[in-house]
């Protein structure tokens, strides 16, 4: 017998006394969780309390331990493709489209109607186009290729997918963790509208003023178990926070006033992939922050400095000597790099944990040039244990890690580099309150400890928080500096938006 709510509509979905084991470690235990149509349930939880877990098994990718997962009634499909079939869709953080195919070919991926063998081109364009209008792209040309598109409407033409695959239920899996703010806005609204069609959501994000905008419900999971359910009208940050931690986090940004030495870092005219020219220096003891907008030149300015990308003008100081063009002569110099996509730039997946803590630096645990495996997991041992990443093992795989806990592998290796200059880019990208409190704590005692850091992020407020002072990007240029005292995020954003300067507000 199907469950009701006191209104009497049955859910969609339906999670009976679900648990999930590995082995001998079990991530879920007992969770009960229903999803209605017309409603957006907000999934909640640090990284590794079992929000992804949660997500295979509605999407069939994974089978329950015990308990069972109820889709419109009938058991779920055991296999991925027929729960699409059924009617439930995952959007995943990372895009899966192909770039190479155009819009209409993504959004009808693996599902092309045709007759006699023939694809029917007026048929597949119309679905296209339907599902293209009901997300708010229906302006756009359904045979654009697909890698012209921007990241939201990219990710928008995904949801376009699922709908057009008739989905009653959709999982969407930290989706505007890549997205601009002034991109986001418009994914909460489709995501709104969705919701008025009579479509069940789950919306799964770090980003808790998301949650409480577009969510008519939040569920939150702590260490495998359910440990809140209820509308959204009945939490505030402060609750749900402490919910998801089990403490309360007294200050979400932990900056601190510190002594702030001299320059240590200059750059003057510096030019590059995607640069046109940047002047700035980094002081001693200071955290430094890049505010612009996507296409701004933030990370490509980050990545020419580090030498990640070869510098093409300009001169680089460090400490009083030319900065090496190339990331390893910037390293040894004493500059880490800590780039935007951890899986992609920052992580050797596959590889241990071990493996990755000491990747740059063979020093402490080579002799005569040859790694000593013993001294490589004793340093992985102390490390994870200070920087309080969860695992099972140093030799388990980066890989099997959650979010939060690679992002955390990737500071640590940074920070325990001990450097003069760190350049750090959207650091909590992805991660829950609890990881980005405490990637903010490293960053923060890394510069007490008289480092200059640099901080850029796709959340302009966590750049505003964390800096002593910022420089405003805008058309790959710098365009403004404001000490902490004269922030005006509302003119800060002017500027990035390519807005003119007004005269006595830069610092």
């Amino acid at each position: 017998m199907r469950s009701t709510d006191p209104t009497g509509v049955a859910p969609l979905v339906e999670l009976r006394h679900v648990a999930k084991s590995y082995g001998p470690v079990e991530v879920l235990h007992d969770v009960n969780l229903a999803l209605r149509p017309g409603t957006v349930t907000g999934l909640c939880g640090e990284n590794g309390a079992g929000k992804s877990t949660i997500i295979r098994l509605m999407a069939g990718a994974e089978q329950p331990t015990a308990g069972e997962v109820i889709l419109a009634g009938a058991p779920l499909p055991a296999h991925t493709g027929a729960v699409i079939d059924a009617g439930l869709s995952v959007i995943y953080q990372e895009l899966t489209d192909i770039p190479d195919l155009s819009l209409m070919e993504n959004v009808l991926l693996g599902n092309l109607r045709s007759r006699a063998g023939w694809k029917n081109r007026r048929a597949n364009l119309a679905r296209a186009r339907s599902g293209l209008q009901q997300v708010g792209l229906g302006h756009l040309d359904p045979q654009t290729p697909i890698r012209q598109l921007s990241l939201a409407e990219r990710q928008l033409a995904e949801i376009a997918r699922c709908l057009v695959r008739e989905a009653r239920v959709l999982v969407l899996d930290e989706p505007s963790s890549s997205l601009p703010e002034q991109e986001v806005e418009t994914l909460l609204k489709v995501v709104g509208r969705l919701r008025e069609e009579g479509m069940a959501v789950v919306y799964v994000s770090h980003h808790l003023d998301e949650l409480f905008t577009v969510c008519d419900r939040l569920v939150v999971l702590r260490d495998g178990r359910l440990v809140g359910d209820a509308p959204t009208t009945e939490w505030n940050e402060e609750s749900l926070v402490n919910a998801m931690l089990a403490k309360d986090l007294e200050h979400a940004y932990p900056w601190r006033p510190r002594e702030i030495g001299e320059p240590i870092f200059t750059a003057d005219e510096v030019t590059g992939p995607g640069v046109r020219g940047a002047t700035m220096n980094i002081r001693r003891g200071e955290i430094l922050g890049l505010v612009g907008l996507a296409g701004a030149g933030r990370t490509e300015l980050l990545k020419s400095l580090a030498g990640v990308t070869r510098r093409t003008g300009g001169q680089v100081r460090l400490d009083g000597q030319d900065l090496g063009r190339t990331i390893k002569a910037a390293r040894h110099q004493g500059l880490v790099y800590v780039p935007e996509d951890r899986k992609r730039e920052g992580l050797v997946l596959e590889a241990s944990i071990a493996d990755n803590l000491c990747l740059g630096d063979y020093g402490s645990v080579a002799r005569l040039g040859v790694l000593r495996s013993g001294a490589r997991e004793k340093h992985a041992a102390i490390v994870t244990r200070r920087y309080a990443v969860k695992h099972a093992s140093v030799r388990q795989p980066v890989a099997r890690l959650s979010g939060g806990n690679q992002q955390r592998i990737v500071i640590a290796r940074a920070v325990e580099a001990a450097p003069k200059v760190a350049l750090v880019d959207d650091p909590t990208r992805g991660v829950d309150v609890g990881a980005k409190s405490g990637i903010h704590q490293q960053l923060l005692a890394l510069a007490e400890g008289g480092a200059g850091v640099v901080i850029t992020s796709s959340d302009t407020d966590e750049v505003l928080a964390m800096s002593d002072r910022i420089y405003v990007m805008a058309g790959q240029r710098i365009v403004a500096e404001f000490d902490r005292e004269n922030f005006d995020r509302e003119h800060i954003l002017h500027l990035a938006a390519g807005g003119q300067h007004n005269q006595g507000q830069d610092a």
